[in-house]
């Protein structure tokens, strides 16, 4: 057994097609995406690939370039495109320390996320209008990016609140 095959998800298939793509240890695998790690794959073959192995290769890319990975998170299935792509306000799921054990996801939920009380809110303001009212997938092509329903996380400080804001809103405007 190569040690590819203590990487949660690789079985006999997957650590084949890594050997084939060049990456015989753990190491070799650091610092490359999921996204790339499934574009070899599919050059390799000659034909696009289920996109299930684009979510097993996410969950590889989080297992070997994360310092203490989370086994909860290390499943395929929690990186999935619903879990990775911005949710409506541009966070993204698979990144939070909360998901999957606290948080199921923000478009699985609904919308309905744990500092609701905080504001006295039954669901996020951003969601309620972006999916709810406007039927948006999120806010990326909103003119009013971000607006006052962008509320402040209670549980960080003004900084953290800060810079989460312009990195969600850069990545609304990118995938617009």
């Amino acid at each position: 057994m190569s040690e590819l095959k203590k990487i949660p998800n690789v079985g006999r298939r997957t650590e084949q097609a890594l050997f084939a793509m060049g990456y015989t240890t753990i190491g070799s695998l650091k610092g490359k995406t999921g996204e790339q790690l499934y574009a070899e794959e599919c050059a390799l073959r000659g034909c696009t690939i289920d996109r299930c192995q684009l979510y097993l290769y996410r969950a590889v890319e989080y297992f070997v370039n994360s310092p203490a990975p989370d086994p909860q998170k290390c499943k395929w299935w929690y990186w999935k495109d619903e879990f990775v792509q911005p949710s409506p306000c541009g966070a993204v799921c698979a990144e939070c320390g909360l998901y999957p054990s606290q948080c199921a996801g923000c478009r699985k939920i609904k919308g309905e996320v744990y500092w609701l009380q905080y504001i006295g809110a039954e669901v996020c303001p951003v969601y309620d209008c972006c999916v709810n009212d406007k039927k948006h997938e999120n806010c990326g092509s909103c003119e009013k990016l971000p607006c006052a329903k962008f509320t402040k996380d209670p549980t960080i400080s003004d900084e953290q609140n800060e810079a989460n804001l312009k990195i969600m809103t850069e990545r609304l405007r990118r995938n617009k």
